[in-house]
């Protein structure tokens, strides 16, 4: 608001000369100038003027951008345990852990529980056995839960109450009966689907963990490549705490795609070397520090722009070092070593002068500090090959035929104790089992499931090691088992013009083996079996027929998270989705049916294909790629949702 200015008075005395009219005298001296008079007084404000009219009010502006999603609260958890006769309880009882899941995994771990409470037993006055128990006796039951029970992740039932005979029970004899419950803690799990990152925004698909097999966790931040449309197929993470996800590595820098992990992804300590490919170096060993957030080439094998190809055949960290395969032009494919503490690199040993040795394409293992892999030498020959770091020693360790295609360990390979389990050809008897003690340095033959020169193939499509016993398909459409603790070999069942399917593995869930099964010809049909190892039987599970156009046979993801199997199957109905089966009551359901299709589209296969390029269980909590038909393929996630509720 203006103020009113201040009027001053201000008096301006002039002093003109005096002229006379009589005559023309002499001018008179100059008179002084008089003294300045005083100020006047100060004169009344003049009265203020009136207010202006108000002015149009001005537009709303836009709304603020809405703020990000709270995280979701976090779940109570109980848990119990005995308590033995002490301090706590003198005649003993039940203690009840009680906190929050911090971490969501379902678990009650020690550093989440905030309050521990004691139900102590009563003393048994009676004089009947302690079996017996008395009115004052604390009792305890747990019931599980399954899909049926409405817990499709699992739960239980867990109930007190006095041996009192209340509600018409019997009193003091042991048993919970219903009447005498005196409280109910029912605690339930659900399965919980979501996209957890769009990588590549829009409909473009950002493909994470495409073109290789890059997906490890290293302190609770996920690491696989994924392609965001701007920056081609590079290094990602995805923080499992803070649920974000950003590009951690540009190795090839603009829009072009190093394809990191595609043959070698190995951990050493905070480092996880992958080999990537750029116009510069073509494909090489690269490293990236997950603590400082750097990057680099390790070395440039195979000089100028030709591809390494670094860990096509073997990979695996030994000791101190590195160890895997590269190409030269001048070496051909061999056994190369890094070594990250003087950064050195180095051919191990050139086994195929002239040629490559492709060493460890089949098998590679590490047993009492030696390195074995399969390799081919100067005879053409794949035997087995050894090691050792620490005398820098490498040599042929056994011979199994001579034919080019012996390769030993194609299907199966197992280390039980100081024996190699293995397929190998020995040009007499076809691909049989096998076995190698490195103690001895004595190899056997295992079984001859077909016998002559025809071969078993065992372990073609699917095996897994159970305690002392391998379970494997063969060349019958049958499922075998040898026993090594007593040396037998026998069939389990036969299937019906089914062989079982490949996969990334059969997965044991308590005593049973889950594994597919699909037609010969056509692929059309994929079924769900189990196996189980204590009373023998074997049964299909499920039966999927798989659409004629648009949906691959079958994908093979086989995970398990506390007791349940989860799966892909495909469907004419909804195409590839992801499944559940339940072993505690058989149940077997659709558990997300991520790309929905309606009447109007014009997709004719609306699979989400779940797993497809990434699949990996941590911390209770499944990630996996799927496309929803919007976002394109991005990477999705399983938790399970817990509820508490007392009665």
């Amino acid at each position: 608001m203006k103020k009113s200015p201040t009027i001053f008075a201000i008096f301006l005395f002039l002093l003109l000369p005096l002229s006379g009219c009589v005559s023309d005298g002499s001018d008179g001296e100059q008179g002084q100038q008089g003294e300045q008079g005083l100020q006047g007084e100060r004169g009344l404000d003049g009265l203020d003027g009136f207010d202006g009219t108000d002015g149009v009010n001005g537009t709303n502006g836009q709304d603020g951008i809405d703020g990000e999603a709270g995280n979701d609260g976090r779940n109570s958890l109980i848990s119990t345990f005995e308590v033995l006769p002490g301090i706590h309880c003198e005649n003993g009882g039940i203690g009840v852990l009680v906190g929050v899941d911090e971490n969501g995994n379902g678990l009650l771990t020690s550093n989440e529980v905030a309050e521990t409470t004691f139900v102590c037993n009563g003393i048994d006055s009676s004089n009947e056995s302690s079996n017996s128990g008395s009115s004052s006796t604390l009792l305890h039951s747990f019931t599980h839960l399954t899909k049926v029970s409405g817990c499709p992740a699992g739960g239980k039932i867990m109930m007190f109450g006095l041996d009192n005979g209340d509600n018409g029970a019997i009193a003091a004899n042991g048993i919970l009966e219903s009447g005498e419950i005196d409280d109910r803690t029912t605690y339930c799990s659900t399965q919980r689907v979501s996209m957890i990152a769009d990588i590549a925004q829009g409909n473009l698909s950002g493909v994470p963990g495409s073109f290789g097999n890059l997906e490890v966790v290293l302190d609770n931040i996920l690491y696989f490549s994924a392609n965001d449309g701007v920056h081609g197929s590079e290094l990602w993470a995805y923080d499992l705490t803070t649920d974000t996800s950003r590009m951690v590595a540009d190795v090839n820098s603009g829009a072009n795609s190093s394809f990191p992990g595609y043959w070698l992804t190995v951990v050493h300590q905070s480092i996880i070397y992958f080999d990537a490919g750029t116009e510069e170096f073509g494909r090489e060993l690269w490293a990236y520090d997950t603590t400082t957030n750097d990057y680099w080439m390790v070395a440039d094998i195979n000089e100028y722009e030709a591809w390494a190809q670094p860990g096509d055949d073997i990979e695996i960290v030994y000791g101190d070092t590195i160890y895997f395969s590269a190409f030269t032009y001048h070496y051909g494919t061999e056994l190369w070593a890094h070594r990250p503490a003087n950064n050195s690199t180095w051919i191990v040993e050139d086994i195929h002068h002239g040629s490559s040795s492709s060493p460890g394409w089949h098998m590679h293992f590490i047993h009492d500090d030696v390195l074995y892999f399969t390799a081919r030498d100067m005879a053409n020959v794949h035997d087995l090959w050894a090691h050792n770091q620490t005398n820098s020693t490498t040599w042929k360790v056994a011979s199994f035929g001579m034919a080019p295609y012996t390769h030993p360990g194609q299907n199966m390979n197992y280390i039980v104790g100081d024996t190699a389990y293995f397929d190998v050809d020995d040009d007499i008897h076809g691909r049989e089992l096998m076995s190698y003690n490195l103690t001895t340095n004595t190899a056997r033959l295992v079984s001859d499931i077909a016998t002559g020169q025809a071969s078993g193939n065992p372990g073609a499509h699917m095996s897994i090691l159970i305690k002392d016993t391998l379970y494997f398909d063969a060349f019958d459409s049958g499922l075998w088992a040898y026993c090594i603790s007593n040396d037998t070999t026998w069939k389990i069942h036969q299937f019906t013009d089914t062989t079982p399917q490949p996969t990334t593995h059969a997965v044991q869930i308590g005593n049973q083996i889950f594994f597919k099964t699909n037609n010969v010809e056509p692929y059309t049909v994929v079924d769900l079996w189990t196996h189980d190892i204590e009373n023998g039987s074997t049964w299909m599970v499920a039966n999927f027929t798989v659409p004629n156009e648009g949906t691959s046979t079958n994908l093979g993801i086989m995970e398990t998270i506390n007791g349940i199997l989860y799966f892909d199957a495909a469907t004419s109905e909804y195409g590839r989705e992801l499944w559940a089966h339940d072993p505690e009551d058989g149940s077997t359901w659709l558990l997300a049916n991520i790309h929905k299709a309606d009447n109007s589209s014009t997709v004719s296969d609306p699979s989400s294909s779940p797993g497809s390029m990434l699949s990996i269980v941590y911390d209770g909590q499944f990630y996996f790629s799927a496309n929803d038909g919007e976002h394109g393929i991005e990477l999705w996630k399983m938790w399970l949702e817990h509820t508490i509720t007392y009665s």
